[in-house]
């Protein structure tokens, strides 16, 4: 009988804090993504509870020799 490897993938969250200063809500999440992708060390988390709510599907499956 054959045999496959199957990679199954589940989707989470991750969240960072950024902090910024700017005169509306508009322009202070322009600043915030700024922030981010000027850095290259931010940490992100994995939100609570985000492990377990996404739905599971395979991403990819390969007959194994």
């Amino acid at each position: 009988m054959p045999r496959y490897r199957v990679i199954i993938t589940r989707d989470v969250t991750e969240s960072t804090l950024v902090e910024v200063e700017a005169e509306t809500p508009e322009l202070a999440e322009a600043a915030a993504f700024d922030t981010l992708y000027a850095s290259a060390d931010t940490e992100w988390e994995l939100d609570e509870g985000s492990w377990n709510r996404g739905d599971s599907h395979v991403t990819d499956m390969d007959e194994l020799p």
